[in-house]
């Protein structure tokens, strides 16, 4: 299951009103635009409907709004909306190929439909929680059952923070599955059960797409390290890199260096592992020389056109970064105040075209401000 649009709206009498329409999500998607056009943002948004999954109502930005998102799964298209008034729940629904499965008011009282009895059936719990929350349940609500997994298997990376640099795993922790849901600051995590699960193979297949990075290292392990700072025995990871013999662990990698490698072993970990991941990154090719970051985007791309169980929603503010992903896979936010509206290859692809013929490249469709000046021009 993968998101195939979201909306975001914060009501008028909210402090510092925000919202976002019409981001409709493809396989490979780039978040570009100016300087707080709203892109972390964006992802955010996506972030808190995971957390409305799993946890409730999200704990950041204002909670006086509505969420809407569409996921699609083969054939299936689901619509979820849920609107907050004052940390409260106005109004839930949910939709699957056109038919309502839930639906709920103001009081927390409604209906979902109930796979085993094959009908709507009336619940009311509190008005402070979303039903989603409330009915993981295979036997009456199977159908939810994939909006679960979806919230379960996204990951966010802030690639432009630590991803775990400044953190290893307990020594003394022998069973890996004592994290539940690991999150990408559990680098060494993923690695021990990579190997766990895929032996050698997985090391070789990190080391090639670091060489590929420019990085190139011959060894790859999770090694004890005694902390200077606190004294506690932990496991990070710890490579060698080529013509050298001296042991480099990840406290002593170049921060750039260790974002990629990061990354790659926990995406690398959700395609081997089959999962069906909708992946979040932020600030792509922070820290990372032009050519680096061209490379590094590159093999994104690759990775996420060559297997089916991947979408990959990426945002930027790099020129280099904007000059390699092609238009077929921008999402441009362009902010005019709070309001923000998107501008990608599906609903402007004659403005988009229209800018190939200047010569300019990708990012002078940002700088040169090229889609206001079509705009004024209607």
């Amino acid at each position: 299951m993968f998101l195939r649009k979201i909306e975001y709206f914060e009501f008028p009498d909210t402090i510092g009103h925000w919202s976002i329409k019409d981001l409709n999500l493809v396989k490979i998607n780039l978040l570009a635009g100016k300087n707080a056009s709203g892109k972390t943002r964006t992802l955010d948004v996506i972030d808190n409907i995971r957390t409305i999954i799993l946890k409730g109502i999200p704990a950041i930005y204002p909670h006086t709004g509505r969420y809407y998102a569409e996921f699609t799964d083969i054939s299936d298209i689901y619509q979820y909306t849920l609107e907050l008034s004052s940390n409260r729940i106005a109004n839930e629904e949910l939709v699957i190929n056109n038919n309502t499965m839930l639906e709920r008011k103001e009081s927390g009282i409604g209906k979902i439909f109930a796979t085993k009895e094959n009908k709507m059936i009336d619940f009311q719990i509190p008005d402070t929680r979303p039903v989603l929350f409330s009915r993981q349940d295979t036997i009456q609500y199977p159908y939810l059952q994939k909006m679960f997994d979806w919230a379960e298997n996204l990951r966010v990376y802030n690639f432009g923070g630590y991803l775990g640099k400044d953190k290893g795993l307990s020594i003394y922790v022998k069973d890996t599955s004592v994290i539940p849901t690991p999150n990408s600051e559990d680098v060494v995590w993923f690695f021990k059960q990579a190997l766990k699960q895929f032996g050698d193979t997985f090391e070789k297949i990190i080391l090639e797409k670091m060489r590929i990075l420019g990085y190139n290292l011959t060894k790859l392990w999770a090694n004890p390290y005694v902390s200077p700072y606190n004294g506690r025995a932990l496991l990070v990871l710890c490579t060698m890199e080529e013509h050298r013999e001296d042991l480099l662990f990840q406290t002593q990698m170049s921060q750039g260096m260790f974002r990629a490698l990061s990354l790659l072993i926990q995406i690398t970990y959700n395609i081997m592992s089959n999962l069906s991941s909708t992946i979040l990154i932020d600030d792509i090719g922070e820290g990372l020389d032009f050519e680096r970051s061209t490379k590094l985007i590159n093999l994104l791309i690759e990775l996420a056109e060559n297997n089916d169980n991947i979408q990959l929603i990426m945002s930027t503010n790099d020129r280099y970064v904007m000059n390699k992903v092609p238009f077929k896979y921008w999402q441009l936010i362009n902010r005019k105040g709070g309001e923000c509206n998107v501008y990608n290859y599906q609903n402007s692809k004659e403005i988009f075209d229209e800018f190939k013929f200047t010569g300019l490249n990708n990012f002078d469709f940002l700088a040169t401000d090229f889609i206001n000046s079509k705009q004024e021009q209607k």
